[in-house]
């Protein structure tokens, strides 16, 4: 069984943007394509003060985290990590062999129940991000 809401190949005048830039504009394509045109606002003001990437014309604000490696980065220590979630969704976009795999949509609690306390930085914190299941069967 599949753990992933879409697996979107990488266009190839995205491959040499930023992992960041990769997940938001895969994300506006999958948004576009599932909500049938439904308006996404990109948030420039909040993006930095209120950790939101983006809102839809419901109301609902999100914010995507993207990785090609072992784990999606918050900058906040867990202890402030509370104050840090103002998002509905947290949209988590892993990259792996040219594809973009969005993951379920998470919330607040999951964020919460999940994050672990960085190693190297103090204030930096992280979620591991979910196994795709994506072994190949040998038949």
């Amino acid at each position: 069984m599949r753990t992933y809401l879409a697996k979107i190949k990488i266009p190839d005048n995205l491959k040499n943007q930023s992992v960041g830039c990769i997940g938001e504009k895969v994300f506006e394509h999958w948004f576009k394509v599932n909500y049938n045109d439904e308006q996404l606002f990109k948030q420039k003001a909040d993006r930095d003060y209120n950790k939101i990437d983006y809102a839809d014309e419901k109301g609902f604000k999100y914010q995507v985290k993207t990785t090609s490696k072992k784990s999606y980065t918050f900058n906040c220590s867990t202890d402030k990590i509370n104050n840090h979630l103002t998002s509905d969704y947290y949209i988590f976009v892993q990259l792996k062999n040219n594809y973009a795999y969005i993951e379920n949509f998470r919330t607040k609690q999951y964020i919460l129940d999940n994050i672990i306390q960085s190693f190297k930085y103090k204030n930096s914190s992280y979620v591991k991000p979910e196994n795709l299941l994506q072994e190949v069967l040998s038949i």
